[in-house]
């Protein structure tokens, strides 16, 4: 008997190390810290990756162009982020695609001092920005543009926390952020000079979150993609309807301890993140023509490519021809 059952527990260590090694090991850079990075963290918290077969490195990066450049660089074939940083690679000969959209739209905000009341008031005031070419980037200079407001001074911090820091200390007037970051600041007095319906409303589509990826790796690899976006879809539904276990992730990553925040927090996580992941083309083609007009991207260059170079949507949409998608949300 001692004999047999110390056969079976060989055998089960055996089984356990065979299955540990099998999980396809994943560097994930992502960025912003923040909610709109929320699915990922539970993917890796509840043991989504895993269950999919996948072993994901999660590595905070401030911002979007270093994340490219670490892709570039070898050292990931998938990152979560989304924005201009992609039409950027794109443009410039790179294979770097997005292949979901998480968030496809607006969510951030200017959050500026109390006394500046009006957005015609920004005229020589300092306003922060993670990095130039940034999600931030686009939606600062889109404000500024469409309001014709020219004087303004604007600087990279590198990163949210970086931004709040800034602000609160008087180095910036204000400075554009995301959630949590903004229920913060406006909880302790600050004043939201542009809320995200305010830039939805400019016309311009945009995506602030989803997953990219290497092109040339994606498809060499299908399967891996798969895994991934099958754990992100279920990491965003289990965010969305699991509060406590949301809150208490959020104060974990985020450091936010009070209820009220929290709860704000979770209620920001459950409507905002969307069902379908796939790319939608006329947000990708809308920032592609607000880049050229700001001068962020060259215009020739743009006209030139076609809006399908920025993204594939054929692995969500094999997910949800499968029905998986819907399975998950049903």
């Amino acid at each position: 008997m001692k004999n047999f059952a110390a056969a079976v527990l060989a055998a089960l260590l055996i089984s356990s190390s065979t299955s540990a090694q099998e999980l396809i090991k994943l560097p994930f850079p992502y960025g912003p810290l923040g909610l709109n990075s929320v699915p990922f963290l539970v993917a890796k918290e509840a043991k989504l990756f895993e269950k999919h077969g996948l072993s994901v490195d999660m590595v905070y990066v401030g911002a979007s162009a270093v994340m490219v450049q670490s892709m570039l660089s070898g050292a990931a074939n998938f990152a979560g982020f989304g924005g201009p940083a992609v039409i950027t690679n794109v443009l410039s000969g790179g294979d770097i695609i997005q292949i979901t959209a998480l968030l496809p739209y607006f969510t951030q905000s200017v959050i500026v001092r109390s006394d500046v009341r009006e957005l015609r008031s920004l005229s020589g005031k300092r306003i922060g920005i993670t990095r130039f070419g940034s999600v931030t980037d686009f939606a600062l200079k889109t404000l500024l543009e469409r309001n014709s407001l020219k004087d303004v001074t604007v600087l990279q911090l590198g990163g949210f926390p970086e931004a709040v820091a800034a602000l609160i200390r008087g180095a910036l007037d204000g400075a554009v952020l995301s959630p949590p970051h903004t229920f913060r600041l406006l909880k302790e007095g600050y004043r939201e000079l542009a809320a995200p319906k305010d830039l939805r409303a400019l016309g311009s589509g945009f995506l602030s979150q989803g997953i990219v990826a290497r092109r040339s790796y994606a498809a060499k690899n299908r399967d891996v993609v798969l895994r991934l976006i099958r754990a992100t879809v279920e990491g965003t539904k289990q965010a969305a309807v699991n509060e406590e276990f949301t809150k208490r992730l959020i104060g974990k990553y985020l450091g936010i301890t009070d209820p009220e925040l929290l709860r704000q927090s979770f209620l920001y996580v459950a409507e905002n993140f969307a069902k379908d992941p796939a790319v939608p083309e006329n947000v990708i083609q809308s920032m592609v023509q607000r880049m050229a007009q700001l001068n962020m991207i060259d215009t020739k260059a743009a006209q030139a490519t076609p809006v399908s170079a920025y993204f594939d949507n054929s692995y969500v949409n094999e997910l949800k021809q499968s029905g998986f998608v819907d399975a998950v949300w049903r």
